[in-house]
């Protein structure tokens, strides 16, 4: 059933003037009588009593009034509702990052779309960036905020600006007098880091520069997530890189010192789909305004 022609119908019922009805329609008077023909003959009844004095509704009409009204507000609601999925502003959004995206702007572009997309459900899962990448193959999220390079190249990627890393040391250490640290001076020191599996890019570039020092790290304990390994350095455990977001969150018995040449953590919008999501889309236009600049 055409809902133009639903509409037409309760147009005609409500004047009770083909004429005026077709003015209101911006219609021509025999185009209008066309489609209230064609409806007559879908339902099966007659619609309406006609001579050349008056307009009246049948039994039928009278009948088909009230639902026809509701057909056409719904279907208003539906066409609504559409458009604003394919805008990004109804549905739902799924969303993924890692515990370091988590300690950058990333929860004020969130509360900010939440707030402009209220009709967005928005459902957050942390994990680590392998698991994200695999969520995203598994359809399971709609886009992941995480640190390339990927394991699976067929998955879109929008960078984002990276992380820069710091030294994690004990309040009480001897090189926390000092305002910057260098990789010589972590000669024998016991070191904390993550996993080569989470991240083998950046552990490898770390390890890189602590050899182009002259210095082989000593790593006697992995550990993951990286507020994780906070807490450990807190504890005495060692010294460890983390991200400066993760830094600016204070941790009693902890300090934070530059270490020139320290490699930074890529980030990157990920996605499995040609393009994301229309609410993933306006996502990412909000968190390119609160992170920086956002490559194509």
């Amino acid at each position: 059933m055409d809902l133009r022609s639903v509409e037409c119908f309760i147009r005609v019922a409500e004047t009770l003037h083909f004429g005026r009805a077709a003015e209101e329609l911006h219609l021509s008077q025999p185009a209008l009588s066309q489609r209230i023909r064609t409806l007559e003959r879908d339902i099966g009844a007659r619609l309406f009593e006609r001579n050349r004095r008056s307009v009246r509704l049948t039994a039928a009409g009278h009948a088909f009034l009230a639902p026809a009204r509701t057909v056409v507000t719904q279907g208003e609601r539906a066409v609504d509702s559409a458009r604003r999925a394919a805008q990004g502003r109804q549905g739902r959004l799924r969303l993924g990052c890692t515990v370091i995206a988590s300690y950058t702007a990333l929860p004020q572009a969130i509360q900010e779309f939440r707030t402009t997309c209220p009709e967005v459900e928005v459902d957050l899962v942390e994990v680590n960036s392998p698991a994200l990448e695999a969520a995203l193959d598994r359809g399971e999220i709609d886009l992941g905020v995480l640190h390339p390079p990927l394991e699976r190249p067929h998955l879109r990627l929008r960078a984002l600006p990276a992380e820069p890393c710091v030294l994690a040391l004990p309040a009480g250490h001897r090189l926390a007098e000092r305002s910057t640290v260098s990789f010589a001076d972590l000669a024998g020191e016991p070191m904390l880091a993550a996993p080569r599996s989470v991240g083998p890019v950046l552990f490898d570039k770390m390890v890189a520069c602590f050899r182009a020092a002259g210095v082989e790290p000593r790593i006697v304990q992995e550990a993951t997530p990286v507020t994780t390994l906070a807490g450990l350095v807190a504890a005495g455990a060692g010294l460890g890189f983390v991200t400066r977001g993760v830094a600016t969150a204070t941790r009693p018995g902890v300090v934070f010192r530059e270490v020139p040449g320290a490699p930074a953590v890529p980030m990157a919008a990920a996605w499995a789909a040609a393009e994301p999501s229309p609410a993933g889309g306006r996502f990412l236009g909000i968190l390119a305004r609160h992170l920086g600049s956002v490559s194509a």
